[in-house]
């Protein structure tokens, strides 16, 4: 087996893995966005729910735009 270890496939691997780290923080930071304006406006329960949806959502959105640049620069490196 020949197995070559390169710092650069560490680096690809950490952000693949922090990119999912990063969409669950933006669905917490919806849920307890949620919470705090149906706290505070007395909204209805369903809010923190739909917080984090959305916040899902943008996350999803920045997870793509990080993973898509990583290909982008994958594929200008093997060019």
């Amino acid at each position: 087996m020949n197995f070559k270890f390169d710092v650069k496939d560490l680096v690809i691997f950490t952000k693949i893995v922090s990119s999912g780290l990063l969409i669950v923080g933006f669905i917490l930071l919806g849920y307890y966005a949620g919470l705090y304006f149906e706290n505070k406006y007395d909204l209805a329960q369903s809010t923190p729910v739909w917080g984090a949806l959305i916040g899902a959502v943008l996350g999803l959105l920045q997870c793509w735009k990080m993973i898509k640049s990583i290909v982008d620069q994958l594929r200008g490196d093997s060019k």
